[in-house]
């Protein structure tokens, strides 16, 4: 990699990182019990991902999509979603069987389990 490339690499996990802090931020701003209005299964997924620290595993981001967005996902429906999105190289990442990450999320390394 060139020093322009290690520059530009570095400015885009800073801006990612400053951005999980808005997405945060914004979620404690709201009013007890409303939430962020979602347009789609994979929105919410997205933004599940954006605040986690880690990778998470299938089980794990359906419950959390229940218990903060009131929203029940079907596994086998959402993991289809998301390895269609995998396949097409497209924002997210498989880094262990049922475990997702953000693609553009790449300082995030290690396993999230399905506790």
């Amino acid at each position: 990699m060139t020093d322009i490339d290690n520059y530009l690499e570095l400015k885009r996990d800073l801006l990612q990182a400053q951005l999980r802090v808005v997405y945060r931020h914004q979620r404690k701003a709201l009013p007890r019990g409303q939430k962020l209005k979602r347009t789609s299964n994979l929105t919410i997924v997205e933004d599940i991902l954006q605040n986690s620290d880690e990778p998470l595993h299938i089980l794990k981001i359906i419950r959390i999509a229940q218990k903060d967005y009131n929203v029940n996902l079907e596994r086998d429906s959402i993991v289809s979603a998301l390895i269609k999105k995998i396949n097409a190289g497209k924002m997210f990442l498989r880094v262990a069987p049922n475990t997702f990450a953000l693609k553009n999320n790449t300082e995030i390394v290690g396993e999230g389990g399905a506790s």
